[in-house]
C-alpha cells in the first residue's frame, strides 16, 4: 500500500515537472518569436531603404546614359562654322601692257674727270660729292700770285707795244719811215697782245671750272694741297642723261624698235619707276650668245632720286589692251600649276579658276570669269574654302583676325 502511494507521489512529482517544463518552454517560444518578430521588423526596413537606394541609383545611371546620348547626338550634329574675316578688293577695268624684262645697270652717257690745269697749292675747295653743278661752275681755286704779276706785266708791254703801233702807224702814213719798221712794229704788237692773252690764261687755269653739267661723284682735291699740272681734282657725271644697256634674246629682233616706250625700275627704291624709251637697237645678233643689244635710255625730268650704277629691272613694253579688268596679284592663290581667285558673292567666298592674261607689277589682266566691280579677297584667303561663310572688315582688323583664326587653327 506504501508502495504504491509512493508511485503515486512520484508520478505527481513527474507531472508537476512535466508541467513546469512545457510552461518554461512555452515562455521561451514566445520570447523568441517576439524576438524574431522583431528583427524580423528590422530587416524589412533595411531592405525597403535598399529598394529604394537602388532605385535611385538607376534612375541616375538612366539620366546620365540620356545626357551621354544627348550630348553624343549633338556632336553627331554639324557644327555652324564662323563667317572667316577677309579684306577685299573691288575689280576695275584699265590698260595694261605686255613687257620684255631685262635685268640691267644704269650707265651714263657722259662721265668726265676733271683736272688741274695750273700748278700751285689748292687753296679753296667750293663743293662736296653729290653736289650738282652746270657747265662753268667754280670748283676750286688755286694760287695765283705768280700769274697774276705775270698778266699785268704782259699787260703793261702789250698796251706800250700799242704805242709804239700807233706812232709807227703815223709815221708810215707820212712816208717817214719804210714798209720794214711798220713791219716790224706790227709784229711786235701781235707778240704782245698774245703774251698777254697767253698770261691770262695761265691766271684762269688757277681756278677750277666744271666744263660739263651734272653731279660730283669725287672729289679728290684738299685745301693745302700741292699740285702739278694735269692732277685729276674731280669726277663729274650727268644724271639726266642716263641709259640701261640690255641683251635681247633674237627672236624679239622684230619686236622692239626704236622709240618704244619702256619703264625702269630699282629694288633700291621700292614702288618708284622711271618712265624710259627704246633709244638704239644693234641690228646684229651676236652668234654665240643668240642676243642683240638695246640702249634703253632713261626721261628723268622729274628729278627723282636715280644714279648711275644701279642695278635696275627694264621693262620694254611691246604691246598694250586697253580697257580690259585688273585683278591684284596678292588676290591669286596658287595650287600647283593652276591659279585661283575667291570672289564674295553674298557672304561666300567662291574659289574660282583664274586665266591670266598681260600682267603689271601689281595688277594681272582677267581673261573671262570676272567683271567691273565683282569683290575679289586679297587677306585671309590662304584658309578658306569655296562656299565658306565671310566677313568683309578693314584691313587692319582683317590682318589681326586672320592671325587669330590661323592661331586658334593650329591650336585646333
Amino acid at each position: 500500500m506504501i508502495e504504491i502511494k509512493n508511485q503515486i507521489a512520484v508520478k505527481r512529482i513527474f507531472a508537476v515537472l512535466m508541467m513546469i517544463g512545457v510552461c518554461f518552454f512555452a515562455a521561451c517560444s514566445s520570447e523568441t518569436q517576439s524576438v524574431d518578430r522583431k528583427s524580423g521588423g528590422e530587416d524589412t526596413s533595411s531592405q525597403a531603404k535598399e529598394r529604394a537606394s537602388s532605385s535611385k541609383s538607376d534612375s541616375l545611371a538612366k539620366k546620365g546614359e540620356k545626357r551621354e546620348r544627348e550630348e553624343k547626338d549633338e556632336e553627331r550634329k554639324p557644327k555652324a562654322r564662323p563667317a572667316v574675316p577677309v579684306k577685299v578688293a573691288t575689280l576695275g577695268t584699265g590698260d595694261i601692257s605686255s613687257s620684255l624684262v631685262f635685268d640691267s645697270v644704269l650707265e651714263t652717257e657722259s662721265s668726265v674727270e676733271i683736272y688741274s690745269e695750273s700748278q700751285g697749292v689748292i687753296l679753296e675747295v667750293l663743293v662736296e660729292v653729290g653736289d650738282r653743278v652746270v657747265k662753268g661752275d667754280v670748283l676750286a681755286r688755286l694760287e695765283s700770285e705768280e700769274q697774276q704779276l705775270d698778266m699785268e706785266e704782259n699787260k703793261t708791254r702789250y698796251e706800250q707795244e700799242k704805242l709804239s703801233f700807233q706812232r709807227s702807224k703815223e709815221l708810215a702814213e707820212r712816208k717817214l719811215i719804210n714798209q720794214q719798221e711798220f713791219e716790224r712794229a706790227t709784229f711786235n704788237l701781235e707778240q704782245a697782245r698774245l703774251r698777254y692773252e697767253r698770261s691770262k690764261i695761265r691766271l684762269e687755269n688757277t681756278i677750277v671750272r666744271a666744263t660739263v653739267e651734272g653731279v660730283v661723284t669725287e672729289r679728290i682735291a684738299q685745301v693745302g694741297r700741292r699740285v702739278t699740272a694735269n692732277r685729276q681734282l674731280f669726277a663729274l657725271m650727268n644724271l639726266d642723261e642716263l641709259y640701261a644697256e640690255v641683251n635681247a634674246p633674237g627672236q624679239h629682233l622684230l619686236r622692239i624698235s626704236q622709240g618704244l616706250s619702256a619703264e625702269i625700275e630699282s629694288d633700291l627704291i621700292d614702288g618708284v619707276s622711271y618712265p624710259a624709251y627704246v633709244k638704239l637697237v644693234s641690228p646684229v645678233v651676236d652668234p654665240a650668245s643668240g642676243t642683240f643689244k638695246v640702249k634703253v635710255g632713261v626721261k628723268n625730268d622729274r628729278g627723282l632720286p636715280i644714279y648711275p650704277g644701279m642695278f635696275v629691272n627694264v621693262r620694254v613694253i611691246v604691246d598694250t589692251r586697253r580697257d580690259v579688268v585688273l585683278v591684284p596679284k596678292e588676290a591669286i592663290v596658287h595650287e600647283g600649276d593652276l591659279q585661283y581667285v575667291f570672289r564674295v558673292r553674298n557672304g561666300r567666298a567662291q574659289k574660282i579658276q583664274f586665266v591670266e592674261g598681260y600682267s603689271s607689277l601689281k595688277l594681272v589682266e582677267s581673261t573671262h570669269g570676272f567683271a567691273k566691280g565683282d569683290e575679289v579677297i586679297v587677306l585671309g584667303q590662304s584658309a578658306l574654302k569655296s562656299g565658306a561663310l565671310v566677313k568683309v572688315i578693314t584691313e587692319g582688323i582683317a590682318a589681326e583676325s586672320v592671325s587669330e583664326l590661323g592661331a586658334s587653327q593650329t591650336e585646333g
